[in-house]
């Protein structure tokens, strides 16, 4: 099965059909937790970034902040991927064309990967190299802000 098949297949099933025909307004709510997550995810990841790149809460140690943080990242995760899968569904051929949805899926992946191993290695690490540090923080910062601008890019195109 192809993956434009799989999409047809998810928009035509039953909640498919279900979630295509509720109000508006339920719809904006989901585009809102959306929103949400991706701000709490957002703002673990610069806390945690900034630290590495030298440039904030300078006097905390990363570990501290990495602990203060996960649960941000892990219920902004979360939430963006229920609301994702709730927003996605429902149209899901209007997003197989395009470039930008694709592109958030090849970021979002590179991000976990990149976030699940260097970053959380470099995270516990008791010494680090600068030079180490500072590139994890600026290719995780990066990469995590491609995947929200990449998916505000899914609208306009």
């Amino acid at each position: 099965m192809t993956a434009l098949e799989t999409f047809k297949t998810l928009q035509s099933s039953d909640f498919g059909r279900f979630l295509g025909g509720l109000d508006h307004l339920l719809c904006a709510v989901m585009e809102l937790g959306h929103i949400a997550g991706m701000i709490l995810l957002l703002a673990s990841v610069l806390l945690t970034s900034l630290n590495l790149l030298g440039l904030g809460l300078r006097n905390v140690p990363l570990a501290q902040i990495e602990r203060s943080t996960a649960r941000l990242f892990w219920t902004g995760l979360a939430l963006l991927v229920v609301s994702g899968l709730l927003i996605f569904i429902p149209a899901a051929t209007s997003y197989y064309p395009n470039d930008f949805f694709w592109a958030k899926f090849v970021l979002l992946g590179l991000a976990l990967l990149v976030y699940l191993t260097l970053y959380r290695r470099v995270a516990a690490a008791e010494s680090r190299g600068a030079l180490l540090a500072k590139t994890t923080g600026g290719l995780v910062l990066s990469l995590w802000i491609g995947v929200a601008f990449a998916g505000r890019f899914i609208g306009f195109f």
